[in-house]
């Protein structure tokens, strides 16, 4: 029988941070700078180098995160399923403790949203719902020339950033 897995990576996280140590100096002295005072071609460039680092990094973890995260949930459920909530007690290990504790959510059945609207109607309770709206169905309104009252435009800015193929290049040789 399993009495004891060793799942710890500390020491290989250890080395990692310390590896990159020299790195997050370099980016944290870099992104002190003013970026206003670049040229528009430079800014540019480090916002694509800032966004495919932070891509790198995420794509590094991305493996660890999908072995952790469904182990974690398991292991959760595992304790759900065997502790009684509201109990005391929990089961202890060497260095941790788990113990369920009860938390409540409300929900509205689907049978339920009619008297629940009606109820908000009737009492002017609107501080239960959301404050926001269904953008897609304001949208397809507008499409259809209607007018929703209260209602107005924010016009939103995303910025894209793409490499350019086959144009100047990198000096340090990384391909990003």
């Amino acid at each position: 029988m399993l009495k004891q897995l060793d799942v710890s990576i500390a020491k290989e996280l250890a080395a990692a941070v310390k590896a990159l140590q020299p790195a997050v100096t370099r980016l944290t002295k870099a992104l002190k700078a003013d970026f206003t005072k670049l040229p528009s071609g430079a800014a540019a460039d480090l916002l694509y180098d800032l966004r495919q680092t932070r891509q790198q990094l995420n794509s590094l973890a991305a493996p660890l995160d999908d072995l952790l995260g469904p182990a974690v949930k398991a292991l959760e459920e595992h304790f759900v399923q065997t502790l009684k909530a509201d109990e005391a007690s929990g089961v202890q290990g060497r260095y941790s403790r788990v113990q369920v504790t009860p938390h409540d959510i409300p929900v509205v059945n689907p049978e339920g949203w009619p008297k629940l609207y009606a109820y908000i109607k009737r009492t002017g309770a609107f501080e239960l719902l959301n404050r926001a709206v269904n953008r897609e169905a304001v949208k397809e309104r507008w499409r259809n020339k209607k007018q929703v009252p209260g209602v107005t435009v924010y016009h939103d800015k995303r910025v894209s950033c793409t490499k350019l193929n086959g144009k100047g290049g990198r000096r340090d040789g990384l391909d990003r």
